[in-house]
C-alpha cells in the first residue's frame, strides 16, 4: 500500500541560481566594455553609482554596518579601503590578478584632486578653457584606476570577464543619451572659448 499523501505538494530540491558556478556577489561585477561605455559616456558620473554598489554588496555579504552612500560621495577617502577589500578577497579566493591596489587607489585620488582643484580655482578669464581641458584629461587616469579596480573585483568574484553583467539595460541607454548631451555642451563650450573675441562679437 502506498502511504504517500496524495494531496501533499510535490517535493523538489531548491537550487540557488545566482550565476556561474563559483561566482560570488561580494563586489559589483561588470564587463570592461560596459564599464568604459558608462564611465566615459556619463562624463565619469557613473563612478558614484559604481562606488555605491561595490560597498552595498560588500556590506550585504559581510553583514557590516558601513554606509555605502557616504563612501560613494566621499570616495576620495575610501578608495584605498575598497582596493584593500578587493585585494583581500582575491587572496582569500586564490584567484590570480596582477595589480598594485595602493597604486591604483592613489592614481584615482590624485586625479580627482587635480580635477576638483581645476574646477574650483578662480582662474583668469583667458585661462578658464585650460581648466576645462585639465578636468577632461583627468578622466583618463581616473578611468584607468577604476577599471583596474573593476577587473580585480570581477576576478575576485569568479567572473573575470564580467559576463554576468555585460548587457546594457534600458536605464543604461537613458544615462548614455543624457551623458552625450552633457559631452556636446562641454565640447562646444570649450571650443567656443578658444575662438578669438572678434568671431564671438555680434555683426
Amino acid at each position: 500500500m502506498d502511504d504517500r499523501n496524495l494531496y501533499a505538494a510535490p517535493a523538489s530540491q531548491v537550487v540557488a541560481t545566482q550565476g556561474p558556478a563559483g561566482r560570488s556577489d561580494e563586489f559589483y561585477i561588470v564587463s570592461v566594455r560596459k564599464f568604459c561605455l558608462l564611465f566615459i559616456g556619463t562624463f565619469s558620473l557613473y563612478q558614484l553609482y559604481w562606488f555605491y554598489v561595490h560597498w552595498a554588496r560588500y556590506r550585504r555579504v559581510h553583514q557590516l554596518s558601513l554606509w555605502p552612500v557616504p563612501r560613494a560621495i566621499f570616495s576620495l577617502f575610501f578608495a584605498h579601503a575598497l582596493a584593500a577589500r578587493i585585494d583581500e578577497s582575491l587572496r582569500a579566493s586564490g584567484q590570480r590578478f596582477a595589480w598594485a591596489p595602493t597604486t591604483a587607489a592613489t592614481v584615482y585620488v590624485v586625479a580627482q584632486l587635480i580635477s576638483n582643484l581645476a574646477d574650483r580655482i578662480p582662474w583668469p578669464g583667458a585661462a578658464e578653457p585650460i581648466a576645462t581641458v585639465v578636468t577632461l584629461l583627468m578622466i583618463v587616469p581616473t578611468g584607468w584606476a577604476l577599471l583596474t579596480f573593476q577587473r580585480a573585483a570581477n576576478t575576485a568574484c569568479g567572473d573575470p570577464a564580467g559576463e554576468s553583467n555585460r548587457r546594457l539595460t534600458a536605464a543604461n541607454y537613458v544615462w548614455l543619451v543624457l551623458g552625450a548631451l552633457v559631452w556636446l555642451l562641454i565640447v562646444f563650450g570649450t571650443a567656443m572659448s578658444f575662438l578669438p573675441e572678434q568671431y564671438l562679437e555680434e555683426p
